[in-house]
């Protein structure tokens, strides 16, 4: 996958863009391919949905019921999707890059780790830097922030942005303590490349939102 960096740990298309392949004789039609947005969030909602239950009403979730895209009905999936920081510049888990349909907009960059073990310089973007996936899926030149297309684009990645971020402030939140009980710790080994822990004492992991951890 050709995107502006193959580090999992960054937003950028090389770093999290996947194929899917679903499999279910007789349900889903075979030889097809859908170029509809989904996310492993939408796993949890489609599941539930083709069980025949239903989610909590106290909750908010970000998954869709993508059964019909699944079933061949739809090529909707989602209209807007939030990726948050995994580990490179910014603040962890922070919401700040933007999929607003072909349209990707960042406001950080930079911060990952290379293979080599070093790390580029984080770079803030206000406004933020918009790519249009459509012809462009590497992320190798944003739109122009003067012509008419970023400008029309803007607002509304202004508005997805704001609306997702309050939505989060008035949601049930909790908070995952892990002290009781270091063998369910998830960081393990603090120094191990895969762990995230910045202290070995570091148990109280807190998380906005159970979709959102």
């Amino acid at each position: 996958m050709k995107g502006g960096s193959p580090a999992k740990q960054t937003t950028w298309e090389g770093g999290h863009r996947v194929p899917a392949v679903a499999y279910w004789p007789g349900r889903i039609p075979f030889n097809v391919t859908s170029t509809a947005l989904l996310s492993v969030l939408d796993i949890f909602p489609t599941v539930v949905a083709l069980a025949g239950a239903s989610l909590p009403h106290s909750r908010r979730f970000d998954g869709l019921d993508v059964s019909e895209v699944l079933f061949g009905g739809s090529q909707t999936g989602h209209k807007v999707l939030f990726h948050p920081n995994s580990g490179a510049a910014g603040e962890y888990g922070a919401l700040q890059t933007v999929r607003l349909g072909n349209y990707k907009a960042f406001y950080i960059t930079g911060g990952a780790a290379a293979c080599d073990g070093s790390v580029g310089p984080a770079q803030c973007h206000e406004p933020p830097l918009v790519f249009d996936l459509e012809d462009d899926v590497a992320e190798a030149v944003p739109l122009d922030a003067g012509s008419a297309e970023y400008r029309s684009v803007l607002p509304t990645v202004r508005e997805a942005l704001a609306g997702v971020l309050h939505d989060i402030a008035g949601d049930n939140t909790s908070r995952a303590d892990y002290a009781q009980d270091p063998s369910a710790t998830p960081c393990c080994d603090p120094h191990h490349v895969v762990c995230r822990c910045q202290a070995s004492s570091q148990t109280d992991i807190p998380t906005s939102r159970n979709v959102r951890q």
